[in-house]
């Protein structure tokens, strides 16, 4: 594929990434779904393909944490690729992990990487949470000492 195309392509898929993320924040997930394929596949739990699936998970996290907002520190595209570094921000308002709600704000950051299809929906993620200190801010496990 000729290089300028490949960029373009590349480019399209990083401003779909982008857009999803905006629409998630947004809490629009029919307008965030339209960025994933019907046959979809997450790769970071064990369920089946389709888009579904990924809205399930994306849904819960809106009711886990109403508030929650992420913010995409770093996003690279490169062919089918876009890997982000992102931000989360919300509050502890439900119990999440089985810890009591604390009504502090808790922050966290993640990773995903998506693979693109040839009309730019998203066709695979993997997703990758700093869980430990989620766990930490929850109070689940201690944090280091200074």
């Amino acid at each position: 594929m000729e290089e300028r195309s490949q960029r373009a392509i590349s480019s399209r898929n990083k401003e779909s990434y982008l857009k999803a993320k905006a629409a998630f924040n947004q809490k629009d997930m029919a307008a965030c779904m339209r960025y994933y394929a019907p046959d979809h596949q997450m790769r970071s739990l064990d369920v089946g393909p389709g888009r579904q699936h990924i809205e399930r998970f994306l849904s819960s996290m809106h009711e886990s944490w109403p508030d929650l907002v992420i913010v995409v520190e770093h996003a690279v595209a490169e062919d089918d690729w876009v890997v982000g570094r992102c931000t989360t921000t919300a509050t502890h308002a439900k119990t999440v992990m089985g810890a009591a709600p604390t009504n502090r704000k808790v922050q966290a950051a993640f990773w995903d990487m998506h693979r693109f299809d040839a009309e730019g929906r998203i066709v695979e993620t993997w997703n990758l949470l700093d869980s430990l200190a989620l766990m930490q801010q929850l109070g689940l496990v201690p944090t280091q000492p200074k």
